[in-house]
């Protein structure tokens, strides 16, 4: 399966990194971290292939579609990875923070999925989209990136009904997991209150084996949405 995936070079994409490759799959790597990039593309040279850009530059993704077509010859999956959070009362909130997580985790998703579709389409491909408990429930302090996982899923939908028939879609739905997520959360004592519950959250090992699942479904069934939580999660 060749694919493009954005977001790779840490938490959740990175675990999808080294599991595509590991299962032989190919992966366009995409993200803004270039030595990450290499670094995971010197393990495996055959299998991942870093491509620098950020996700709210259009024209970048345009770039990184056509690399990836043109490094395949098709484009059988794409996994808009890349998303940023960060925790705040609405009242307390920066607008430069709300305005950035409607960049990166809709704009972005945006910016990955349309120059790829006509290929998803030649290729009957897959679009797995990274939502989160939270596409299905808002939650206190975090209003805004619930928001834009609510669009999230939206945008799934858009895609399920616009594509039928040509183009897969799915949306994985993780609870907390444990990666650097809550840090870019400036304040100190809402970081403190929040990091355990990440800690003790998914591995995005464990995350990456569910996209996989989700994506090699394919044939089989269409797993359209996929909600995954800790074990011990309220």
């Amino acid at each position: 399966m060749d694919v493009l995936l954005t977001g790779a070079s840490s938490g959740i994409g990175e675990a999808c990194v080294k599991l595509l490759a590991a299962q032989g799959h190919r992966v366009v790597a995409v993200a803004r971290r270039d030595e990450k990039l290499q670094a995971q593309a010197a393990k495996t040279p055959n299998h991942v292939f870093p491509f620098s850009a950020d996700v709210t530059d259009a024209q970048a993704m345009v770039r990184a579609v056509d690399f990836a077509h043109e490094k395949f010859g098709t484009l059988d999956a794409v996994i808009p990875n890349a998303g940023i959070g960060y925790f705040a009362p609405l009242g307390d909130g920066q607008l430069s923070h709300w305005h950035e997580m409607v960049n990166v985790n809709i704009t972005g998703v945006m910016n990955t999925i349309h120059p790829a579709l006509p290929h998803l389409k030649a290729s009957k491909g897959t679009v797995v989209l990274i939502g989160s408990v939270a596409a299905r429930q808002v939650f206190q302090n975090s209003g805004i990136y619930c928001m834009t996982k609510h669009a999230v899923l939206a945008l799934a939908e858009a895609v399920r009904q616009d594509c039928r028939g040509e183009v897969a879609v799915s949306v994985v739905n993780p609870g907390a997991v444990d990666t650097a997520f809550i840090e870019r959360t400036p304040d100190e004592a809402l970081k403190a209150e929040y990091r355990p519950n990440f800690t003790a959250g998914l591995s995005p090992e464990m995350v990456a084996e569910q996209i996989l699942h989700v994506l090699t479904s394919r044939g089989r069934g269409v797993i359209s949405e996929l909600t995954i939580r800790p074990e011990f999660a309220k």
